[in-house]
C-alpha cells in the first residue's frame, strides 16, 4: 500500500484537486495526520459521512454566531440580516447545482424533501409508482402508504450489485417502466450497497421509454459527495440533506423540483410566508419551504457552507473523497475481505460496505472504535464511508482494527 499513499498525498496536496482554498488553507492537509479545520477528536474520528458529517469549524463557528446575535437582540433588522442569508444560500447552491434560485426549497432533510414529492404528487387510482428497492424508507416505504390512500400501486424492481456495465444497469431501470407508471423514484447512491446508479442514462432512457414519468432522486448520498449538475440531467425532483456530505448545518435540506412541475406539486405545509390567500404563494419551489418557524440561524449557516465547498471546488471535494475511499478499498482488499460493494468504478461511490454477519455488525462496530478510535456504522454489513476530512492515518487504523477483528466478518 505504501506506492498507493504516496501517489494519493502527492496529488492531495495540490491545488489541481484542492482548487481556490482562500480562506480554508487548513482543508488541504484532509490527507495529513490531522484535520485543523475539523474540530473532532483524533480518538474519535469520524467516517459515516453516509449518516452525519462534522461542520468545518468555520461553518459551526458561523452557526454559533448567527444564533447570538439573535440572542442579543430579536429586533426585526436583527432578524433580517439572519433570514436574508438564507437567499443567499440558495441563490449560492442554485449556481452549483446547475438550477435556478426559483426551483430550490431549503427543508429540513432528506426525509421532508422526499415525503414533498409523495404526498404532494397528483396520484390517482390505478397509477403505478415504481422503486428501485434499496431507497431510503421516506422514498419507499412512504410511497406505499400514499398508494394504499388514494388507490395507486407501487412495484418494486432490484438491480444487481454486480451488474456488468452501465448500459445493463439502465437496462433494467427502463424494463421496470409500465404503461401505467406514473412516478420512478430511486437513489443515486444507495447507502446500502454504496451502488451509484448510472443518473444521467437512467433519465435519458426512461424518458424515451415513456416521456411523461415524474423521476425522482434521492441524493442524500450526493449533494456534497459529487460534482452534480441539475440542469443537464433530466430528472423532475431531487432531494438531500446537508448534514451528511455536504457537512453543513443539522437539520436543513435541500428539495430541486423542476420549473415546469412546480404548480402541479402541492405543498405538506403551508405556514409563513403565504399570504392570506391561495394566490399569495411564495414564489417558486419557495412553496415548499414555508414550514414556519425554523432554527434561522442554522439556515443561515448553510450560505456557510456552500462558501466552504465554492472555496474547495465540488470537483476538488468529489475527486478528493473518492481518493480516500479509494486508499481504503485497496487496504481492505489486501487484507482479504468480503465485499457488499462493488469495486467496478462505474459503479463505487465513497461508500464502501464489507460483508459482515448481521449478528456480529454492532460488535465490530464497537471494536473498531475501540481499536482504531473511528467511528463506522452497521448498515449493510460493515459501512465505512470516508470524506475529505480522513486522513490516511484513519484509513490506516481502520484497516488494522478490521484485519485485528476479521473473525468477526464471518
Amino acid at each position: 500500500m505504501t506506492m498507493h499513499r504516496r501517489d494519493f498525498l502527492k496529488v492531495v496536496g495540490g491545488a489541481s484537486v484542492a482548487g481556490s482554498l482562500a480562506g480554508y488553507g487548513s482543508a488541504t492537509s484532509a490527507a495529513s495526520a490531522s484535520t485543523p479545520e475539523f474540530g473532532f477528536a483524533d480518538d474519535s474520528v469520524p467516517m459515516n459521512a453516509a449518516n452525519l458529517c462534522p461542520m468545518p469549524r468555520s461553518v459551526s463557528e458561523a452557526h454559533a454566531a448567527y444564533a447570538a446575535k439573535l440572542d442579543r437582540s430579536l429586533s426585526t433588522a436583527t432578524r433580517h440580516s439572519v433570514t436574508d442569508l438564507k437567499e443567499d444560500a440558495r441563490s449560492r447552491l442554485a449556481v452549483m447545482l446547475g438550477t435556478s434560485s426559483d426551483e430550490l426549497a431549503i427543508v429540513r432533510n432528506t426525509s421532508e424533501a422526499n415525503n414533498v414529492i409523495v404526498q404532494g404528487m397528483p396520484l390517482a387510482e390505478g397509477d403505478e409508482v415504481v422503486l428501485w428497492d434499496q431507497n431510503h424508507p421516506s422514498n419507499l416505504v412512504a410511497w406505499e402508504v400514499q398508494a394504499a390512500r388514494v388507490g395507486a400501486s407501487v412495484r418494486r424492481f432490484s438491480v444487481p450489485v454486480d451488474t456488468g456495465s452501465i448500459d445493463e444497469a439502465v437496462d433494467q431501470f427502463v424494463a421496470a417502466i409500465g404503461d401505467r407508471t406514473r412516478v420512478l423514484s430511486f437513489t443515486h447512491i444507495s447507502n446500502i450497497t454504496g451502488f451509484r446508479t448510472p443518473l444521467a442514462e437512467i433519465c435519458t432512457a426512461v424518458r424515451k421509454r415513456k416521456d411523461d414519468v415524474h423521476i425522482h432522486v434521492d441524493g442524500a448520498q450526493t449533494w456534497g459527495a459529487v460534482d452534480i449538475d441539475l440542469g443537464s440531467i433530466d430528472c423532475d425532483s431531487f432531494s438531500g440533506s446537508a448534514h451528511k456530505w455536504f457537512m453543513g448545518p443539522r437539520e436543513v435540506g435541500l428539495l430541486y423540483v423542476r420549473e415546469r412541475h412546480i404548480d402541479r406539486i402541492w405543498p405538506n405545509i403551508v405556514s409563513i410566508p403565504w399570504g392570506r390567500t391561495i394566490d399569495d404563494a411564495p414564489q417558486g419551489a419557495r412553496k415548499f419551504d414555508a414550514l414556519g418557524q425554523r432554527d434561522d440561524a442554522a439556515i443561515a449557516s448553510l450560505a456557510d457552507a456552500a462558501g466552504f465547498h465554492e472555496a474547495m471546488t465540488p470537483v476538488g471535494v468529489e475527486a478528493k473523497s473518492a481518493m480516500i475511499a479509494q486508499l481504503l478499498r485497496e487496504g481492505l482488499e489486501e487484507v482479504g475481505v468480503s465485499f457488499v460493494s462493488t469495486a467496478d468504478p462505474a459503479f463505487t461511490s465513497s461508500i464502501i460496505i464489507l460483508k459482515a454477519p448481521r449478528e456480529t455488525t454492532r460488535q465490530l462496530v464497537s471494536r473498531v472504535f475501540e481499536d482504531a478510535g473511528v467511528q463506522v456504522a452497521p448498515v449493510g454489513g460493515l459501512r465505512l464511508s470516508p470524506h475529505i476530512y480522513n486522513t490516511a492515518d484513519h484509513v490506516d487504523r481502520v484497516i488494522v482494527a478490521v484485519r485485528k477483528n476479521r473473525a468477526l466478518l464471518g
